[in-house]
């Protein structure tokens, strides 16, 4: 029996989500000094969006949930000591460090959207240290997404297959006849 070229990975509600985000994170980064009504209005889109991805990190089809993808630390430190050596194997979904870069991203926006939020109601708008906050938060998160686009950028060329392509129609090739079992299941 052959297996299938491809492995559907992403759902559609995933690739949405994540390029909604992208989008709506990078208007809200570029309109911070000059336009006011639109960096706010996005950063209520980035915070909904997250809101809806951590409901699909509950109930969500398997490669979606967080339990699928945000492994122990043991693993992740497992896998970076494989990797050093040269010796990765091919995920479904996101391999252990780059499970543990989407939950820093999340967390990361949550906290810019959320002290954005508190930082244009009333009794705190005028509270400077909650700005400076917003600000970490925000300006931070673009080392994040540099080190998560290098992450998948270095995936691609490990795993011999473009995740950016599988970020837009969903599937990956099933590369799983190429390596050991073990290698598939330490991602």
């Amino acid at each position: 029996m052959r297996k299938s070229q491809w492995i559907q990975v992403w759902d559609p509600f995933i690739r949405v989500f994540h390029w909604a985000l992208v989008l709506t994170f990078v208007i809200a980064h570029l309109t911070a000094e000059t336009w006011e009504s639109v960096h706010t209005f996005n950063g209520y889109i980035v915070l909904g969006l997250i809101g809806f991805r951590v409901l699909w990190g509950i109930v969500g089809p398997q490669n979606a949930r967080f339990s699928d993808f945000i492994k122990p630390p043991s693993a992740v430190w497992a896998y970076t000591r494989r990797l050093l050596h040269r010796e990765h194997g091919v995920a479904k979904g996101h391999n252990p460090l780059g499970g543990w870069m989407i939950l820093a991203l999340l967390v990361w926006m949550v906290m810019a959207a959320c002290t954005g939020w508190l930082s244009i109601q009333p009794d705190f708008s005028d509270v400077e240290w909650i700005e400076e906050v917003h600000e970490f938060f925000g300006n931070t998160t673009i080392p994040l997404v540099a080190l998560h686009i290098a992450g998948v950028l270095i995936g691609s060329l490990l795993e011999r297959q473009n995740l950016i392509a599988a970020m837009w129609h969903g599937r990956k090739r099933n590369l799983s006849a190429s390596i050991s079992p073990h290698q598939a299941d330490q991602g």
